[in-house]
């Protein structure tokens, strides 16, 4: 396998420590979500579960920019909100699980839906989730 790209960072302290990228553009602390919404957590910092849904959100969107371009076509207001969930699926035993909404309104909804299906299928992120995790994404 030849690599193509890699990124480093290392966590210290665990849910209520600090987070740093290799390279610096990643430097925050990392807390444990209190509440059932972002709003009821008042700690500056980010949750897990924030830098999961915005690495599935980032990662898809950018794959849907792959998939237009291939197809040669510009695409210039897609959006992706990701809304990750931490579920209990048994006592103690939590997963998360994706609420995705894909919004491209330059694109009539028919070839939006193929672009999304064939990101779907393309995205790292998607591929390492796949069957791991339930996963539900609409184009909105």
């Amino acid at each position: 396998m030849k690599t193509l790209y890699a990124s480093e960072v290392t966590s210290k302290g665990g849910l209520y420590g600090h987070i740093t990228s290799k390279n610096g553009a990643l430097d925050t602390d990392v807390f444990m979500p209190t509440g059932t919404e972002d709003k009821d957590d008042k700690q500056k910092g980010v949750t897990p579960e924030q830098l999961f849904a915005a690495s599935y959100a980032a990662c898809l969107e950018g794959t849907i920019h792959h998939i237009a371009k291939i197809n040669n076509m510009d695409l210039n207001e897609t959006e992706v909100k990701a809304k990750v969930k931490a579920v209990q699926v048994e006592k103690g035993d939590l997963r998360f699980a994706l609420d995705l909404e894909v919004k491209m309104p330059e694109v009539d909804k028919d070839k939006a839906q193929k672009i999304l299906d064939e990101a779907r299928a393309n995205c790292p992120i998607s591929k390492a989730t796949e069957g791991q995790m339930e996963v539900n994404m609409k184009l909105v």
